[in-house]
């Protein structure tokens, strides 16, 4: 399956969570991110926010443009600039990057919260299409729940790197604004499409380097998922938090569920 072929597949698998949630009896799953949500929702955002704002003032603190001389200074040219639009710049730039920061930890958060969870729904959504039964284990449903916290772990850092690699190329050269936050959605997704696919990786024993490689040779599955995902919690009024959560999670079950498959016809073929 190439790129855009596993993309469209999981935006679709994602979608048709709907009908199976109801039809398969899964509809109070919904409920749980929500509550969870908006417990750590608004005290996040005023974190970064305010913290954006301090870094931004002693960023200006440190040029101290006023101090520039009008004329006799090898800054003087630019300090038109630095006193206008420089500071203006510098927030916004700032302001975009906390942004990533706070929504990255925000969601890595929930996803860590809702483990177990998640990985239940996982379960039980490959249980009803498929018939096979995963008996309950307290002890395998623990090395379930760290996993998910390590995966979850694992990526929320990785994508912090790419974070402040694009703060820093953007920090010198504010123009690659157009570039860096375009790409920063697109680890974005990737990485949330890897979380979400690896309820499954978890349950079918693969290990956390076979899991990271599963998910490389299929990017354009783990980018649908985590496109549904984001478009979903861009939604207003908690909507998106009740079904983008939730179809992500089923969508990558039955983007699993399809790779597998058409591994074994390959395979049989």
């Amino acid at each position: 399956m190439n790129f855009f072929q596993g993309l469209f597949r999981a935006i679709a698998n994602c979608f048709k969570g709907f009908a199976l949630l109801f039809d398969k009896g899964l509809w109070p799953y919904l409920f749980y991110p929500v509550i969870m949500w908006i417990l750590i929702l608004f005290g996040s955002i005023w974190l970064f926010s305010a913290l954006a704002s301090e870094i931004t003032g002693y960023i200006n603190e440190q040029i101290d443009a006023d101090s520039i001389p009008d004329s006799g200074s090898w800054l003087s040219f630019a300090k038109p600039f630095l006193t206008g639009y420089f500071s203006y710049i510098i927030h916004i730039l700032i302001k975009i990057i906390f942004w990533f920061i706070s929504g990255t930890f925000v969601k890595y958060v929930l996803l860590i919260l809702l483990s177990p969870l998640f990985s239940l729904l996982s379960e039980s959504v490959e249980e009803k299409l498929t018939g096979k039964a995963f008996p309950f284990s307290a002890s395998q449903l623990l090395k379930d729940i760290f996993r998910g916290i390590a995966i979850s772990l694992r990526n929320m850092f990785l994508e912090y790197f790419f974070i402040a690699l694009c703060f820093l190329v953007t920090l010198f050269v504010p123009p690659l604004v157009i570039i860096t936050v375009p790409f920063l959605c697109i680890v974005s997704w990737y990485y949330i499409g890897f979380t979400m696919l690896d309820y499954n990786f978890e349950r079918h024993k693969m290990s956390i380097s076979q899991s990271a490689s599963f998910t490389r040779k299929n990017k354009g599955t783990a980018i649908g998922i985590g496109i549904v995902y984001a478009l979903f919690m861009l939604l207003p009024f908690y909507v998106g938090l009740f079904f983008g959560p939730i179809l992500a999670v089923v969508g990558a079950t039955l983007s699993f569920l399809d790779i597998k498959n058409n591994q074994t016809s390959t395979e049989l073929s």
